[in-house]
């Protein structure tokens, strides 16, 4: 496993970590849409290594740090949300 194949799966297991922690609220869906385009994008890359090497893992790695950025986003916005003071006026 190359330097780039094996970030690629840590930032996909961190998506996943961020999912099991935030997921099942109001970005489920989304959430859920992101991991399996992020898990069908590593299976074709797989796909591709066989034929071009570790250059296709160079490619992805943009990819999975984009889809990994915008969990980290969910992520921050879901614990603002939890974290919501108590209104003084109503």
């Amino acid at each position: 496993m190359n330097i780039h194949e094996k970030r690629v799966n840590s930032l996909n297991g961190y998506c996943w970590a961020i999912f099991e922690e935030y997921g099942g609220y109001d970005y489920n869906d989304e959430m859920l849409y992101q991991l399996q385009g992020l898990r069908d994008s590593i299976a074709e890359c797989e796909d591709d290594a066989v034929k071009f090497g570790d250059k296709a893992w160079e490619g992805m790695v943009e990819e999975a740090e984009t889809t990994y950025t915008w969990f980290k986003h969910i992520e921050k916005i879901r614990e603002l949300q939890e974290d919501i003071p108590t209104s003084l006026y109503c």
